[in-house]
């Protein structure tokens, strides 16, 4: 904080310079004075200090006033508050070229008579400014006081808001790095539509976590020291806040290591546990599991996952392990809303992961997202598993499906799983080992073509749309694919046969 001073208007009323004469710059009255210094020699470059009143006697410049212009503009340039000067003994008359520069600037330049001694002026200027300054401490310390102890009784961040507001009696809010209120006072003041504010940074840890909205442009000494105070306090009630946080969300780490790794404990020790760290045993949870190439972004994915869940009004939790990702998503029954008719449903946690992927809200990473099947609190171990074998599926059957449930590809699983023998080996050579020796030699893609046909239910027209080729290059490739095995793609038998066997090749076979 700058240290506090006295506006040139202020200056202007004490005693001793009930004579003195402001020539030029009245626009700039408001300025401060936090220093006095005298001026000996015209090089005033590297010198000047932000808030300085500089006096002077003008015998340096006496021989060349003309070099007066190039001071105020120094002077302005540096910050300083006014220029005092003596012209009566050593200058004639001011240069117009200087009053001009002291209004186009709105420096004042002040008219001091000769016989005032400068020490009158000085002791009586900084007698003020520390004046200023005790009282700007005392203030300080009060309310910082008054702050702080709201912190340690525990009074809320909200109150601690409400008190900075009353403060400087303006709306005030703080928000997050997303942009997203943590608190505003009045509550619900939207800060984004304040059209004349200042933003102050609130650092934790050496790093900005949030900042201070405050709906003021123009702030004087007071209340600068109000918000240095209640920046220092914010940051307080932010670490106590992300310390009750972080045991929070290690303890529900812990916890959720021992749902994930058997043996599972017991059903009323998971209920009783999980009702104590906000995972409400009653609704229904789902496993979402993210695989990248990279680590996935933390900050981001979590931040998505906050919002989400407190727009459902539900407690989720998020583990991050190397390149993957483990979402844990509750989802409320529908009669546990407690606002509306509850004729609106509510959209899946697999649709707003979709969005998310589709929207690129996870950035250009290359990912991968697997959802387990709806189950209890003690059984996410199985969710979590099956999540897992959802990535695998869509990885080999479905690399453009970004998003799988573990619904959608549980018959495939199953069938993968009791295809590990050699006589499924020897139908699928019987059935389809030409077209697959066939494309080894020339490089095509015929069973690739005849599996999304099969997948897209005999649609020319989406499967070309799924290989992204032209729909008469799906024909063609139908026609040589009937040519060489002599099949009859329009019966059933014949479709399930070979779509068993193409999935057993993709998943045991083609890894």
């Amino acid at each position: 904080m700058k240290i506090p001073g006295v506006t040139v208007q202020e200056l202007m009323a004490i005693p001793e310079l009930k004579e003195a004469k402001v020539l030029s710059g009245e626009q700039g009255m408001n300025r401060f004075v936090r220093f006095i210094d005298i001026m000996e020699v015209p090089d005033l470059k590297g010198w000047i200090r932000e808030g300085v009143l500089l006096m002077t006697t003008a015998y340096s410049i006496r021989h060349e006033p003309e070099v007066l212009c190039q001071i105020i503009q120094l002077l302005h340039q540096g910050g300083a508050a006014a220029l005092a000067i003596k012209p009566t003994r050593f200058l004639t008359e001011i240069p117009r070229s200087a009053l001009e520069a002291s209004n186009a600037c709105g420096l004042p330049v002040i008219e001091i008579p000769a016989e005032i001694p400068y020490t009158d002026i000085t002791q009586r200027v900084m007698d003020m400014v520390l004046n200023r300054q005790a009282e700007l401490l005392r203030r300080s310390e009060g309310i910082y006081r008054t702050l702080t102890t709201m912190v340690l009784e525990n009074s809320g961040i909200q109150a601690v808001s409400d008190n900075i507001a009353e403060l400087l009696k303006a709306p005030v809010a703080l928000i997050d790095n997303r942009g997203q209120a943590i608190v505003a006072s009045p509550q619900g003041w939207d800060w984004k539509k304040a059209q004349d504010s200042r933003h102050f940074p609130i650092n934790v840890d050496k790093r900005t976590v949030a900042k201070l909205v405050i709906a003021r442009n123009e702030l004087d000494d007071m209340e600068q020291v109000g918000i240095e105070q209640a920046r220092l306090v914010m940051a307080l009630e932010l670490m106590r806040e992300k310390a009750v946080e972080d045991t929070e969300s290690r303890l529900r780490g812990n916890f959720i290591d021992e749902l994930m790794t058997p043996p599972v404990p017991l059903r009323h020790e998971v209920e009783r546990r999980g009702r104590q760290l906000g995972f409400n045993p009653a609704y229904d949870w789902e496993v979402a599991v993210l695989e990248s190439a990279e680590a996935p972004p933390e900050e981001t994915l979590s931040g998505l996952l906050n919002l989400e869940s407190a727009r459902r009004r539900v407690v989720s939790h998020i583990e991050f392990r190397s390149n993957r990702a483990v979402l844990f998503l509750p989802t409320l029954h529908s009669n546990d809303h407690q606002d509306g008719d509850g004729t609106e449903e509510e959209r899946s946690w697999a649709e707003t992961l979709k969005s998310w992927t589709s929207e690129k809200a996870l950035g250009k990473g290359d990912y991968y997202i697997g959802i387990g099947s709806t189950r209890k609190l003690w059984e996410l171990l199985q969710s979590y598993n099956e999540a897992r074998r959802a990535i695998t599926v869509s990885q080999r059957l479905y690399p453009d499906q970004r998003v799988c449930t573990y619904g959608d590809i549980e018959m495939h699983y199953m069938l993968g799983e009791a295809m590990d023998t050699e006589e499924f080996s020897n139908v699928f050579e019987r059935k389809l080992g030409k077209l697959q020796q066939y494309d080894r030699s020339h490089g095509s893609d015929l069973l690739k073509t005849l599996f999304y046909y099969l997948e897209n239910r005999g649609s020319l027209i989406d499967t070309a749309n799924y290989l992204f080729i032209h729909r008469n290059s799906v024909k063609y490739r139908l026609e040589r694919i009937r040519d060489m095995t002599d099949f009859d793609l329009n019966d059933p038998r014949e479709q399930f046969i070979c779509h068993t066997c193409l999935i057993h090749y993709y998943l045991r076979e083609h890894k």
